[in-house]
C-alpha cells in the first residue's frame, strides 16, 4: 500500500497531505486556510505531499514547502465559484504547475522521497533515516530524465555493475556508456529495496528499454521471457 496513505494520520501531523490520481496528471488542490495553519505552526519546515496510486508504496511526491512557497501565494489562488480559497495544480512529467501560474517547478527529485520521514515520528526516522550521501543517491536514481549522465555517479549502479562484471547479462557488451543498472522491482513499487543491488540487473540500453516497458522479463531460473504480444509487433521489410 502507498506509504503515505497507509500512515496518513501520523504524517499529517507535520505535513500537508493530499490524494491525487496519477491517471489525470496528479491533479491536486491545497486550501488556503489549512496551508496557513501549517505555516503558523511549523513555519517553512513542513512538506506538501501528493500521494498517487494507493497500491504503489513509493508513488508520491514529498515536496519541502520552502521549495515551492514562492508560488503558493495569494496571487495564484484559483478563482473558483466560491471564491479564492485554494491552489489547484497538476504534475506532468515531474513538472508541477498551478492552474493560475506559468512558473514550472521540477519536482522529480522529490518523487518517492523518503527523506521527509526524518522530520516525522521516531518510528519512521529510525527505519528510513538517510545520510546526505544516501539521499543524493536516491536523487540520482530517481531522476530518469538525467539517467544517462547522473546514474554513472550512483552507488546503486556501481554495485550492480560489479555484480555483473560490467557486462550486459543478455548481450554481453561491456561498453560502459551503453549499460544501465535496471531495477527489477520498479522504483515506485517498494522503497526498502530501491538501492539494494540484488534488486538490480545490468542491461544494455536496448534491453533496458524493453525490460522497462514489459516486453521482456526473467523467469525464476533466470531465462529471458518475451511477452506474448511480440506476435503483434511489426516485422522488418
Amino acid at each position: 500500500m502507498n506509504l503515505i496513505l497507509k500512515n496518513r494520520k501520523l504524517i499529517e501531523k507535520n505535513s500537508y497531505v493530499r490524494k491525487a490520481d496519477p491517471k489525470v496528471n496528479y491533479w491536486f488542490d491545497f486550501t488556503f486556510e489549512k496551508l496557513k495553519r501549517y505555516i503558523g505552526e511549523l513555519g517553512d519546515g513542513f512538506y506538501l505531499i501528493i500521494a498517487g496510486n494507493e497500491n504503489e508504496e513509493g508513488d508520491f511526491y514529498a515536496i519541502p514547502f520552502i521549495f515551492i512557497k514562492d508560488i503558493f501565494i495569494d496571487q495564484y489562488l484559483s478563482n473558483d465559484k466560491i471564491g479564492k480559497v485554494r491552489w489547484v495544480g497538476s504534475i506532468t512529467g515531474h513538472s508541477l504547475v498551478l492552474r493560475t501560474c506559468n512558473i514550472i517547478k521540477d519536482v522529480s527529485i522529490f518523487y518517492g522521497n523518503p527523506s521527509f520521514l526524518n522530520s516525522q515520528a521516531s518510528s519512521f526516522s529510525e527505519s528510513f533515516n538517510l545520510s546526505d550521501n544516501e539521499f543524493n543517491d536516491y536523487s540520482i536514481e530517481n531522476r530518469k530524465i538525467e539517467i544517462n549522465s547522473r546514474q554513472k555517479q550512483s552507488l546503486f549502479r556501481k554495485k550492480v555493475m560489479n555484480n555483473f562484471a560490467s557486462r550486459c547479462c543478455i548481450s554481453a557488451i561491456t561498453e560502459s556508456n551503453m549499460l544501465r543498472a535496471s531495477h527489477i522491482i520498479p522504483w515506485s513499487h517498494r522503497i526498502d529495496c530501491r538501492l539494494d543491488p540484488s534488486n538490480g540487473v545490468c542491461l544494455s540500453v536496448t534491453y533496458d528499454h524493453l525490460f522497462d516497458q514489459g516486453f521482456i522479463g526473467f523467469s525464476d531460473s533466470l531465462k529471458v521471457v518475451v511477452t506474448p504480444e511480440y506476435k503483434r509487433f511489426s516485422l522488418p521489410l
